[in-house]
């Protein structure tokens, strides 16, 4: 694997493993994030709230991985499926990362996240993830 290859798909699998953690290091100053749970634009400080009491990914996988570059901005997309110690089905999800190159520094621009896959069978969307909705007191980044 390339040193650039190498460096960008570590750091992707750090964000799965420190949370919060990862965001402080690695989201620029003023970047915001787009939060499901309650579903809102949150800037760094309260995505960083919402992110530190959250339960991290204990194991994962990633697959079917590409990376696209364009001058300094890299675009990474795969598919994932991850594991928490609190959960007996793991997160299954297509994924896609935009990294900038600040003067040798890779700051992550963007992350999305996509739960729901069309079946090849009867084209419906289904999706991957089904979990019970919890009620407003108990939601916070799960």
């Amino acid at each position: 694997m390339e040193p650039l290859a190498e460096t960008l798909w570590t750091l992707e699998k750090k964000h799965w493993f420190d949370g919060a953690a990862f965001y402080e290091r690695q989201l620029e100053g003023g970047g915001e994030l787009v939060i499901p749970f309650p579903a809102d634009l949150q800037d760094r400080d309260a995505a960083l709230r919402g992110l530190r009491p959250a339960r991290q990914f204990g194991a994962i996988e990633l697959q079917e991985k590409t990376m696209t570059e364009q001058g300094d901005t890299v675009l990474l997309s795969y598919s994932v499926v991850a594991w928490r110690d609190c959960c007996s089905t793991p997160l299954r999800a297509r994924c896609a990362s935009t990294y900038l190159d600040d003067d040798g520094t890779w700051l992550r621009l963007s992350h999305e996240r996509d739960t729901s896959v069309v079946t090849e069978e009867s084209g419906e969307v289904r999706k991957l993830l089904r979990r019970q909705l919890r009620p407003m007191a108990r939601l916070g980044a799960a």
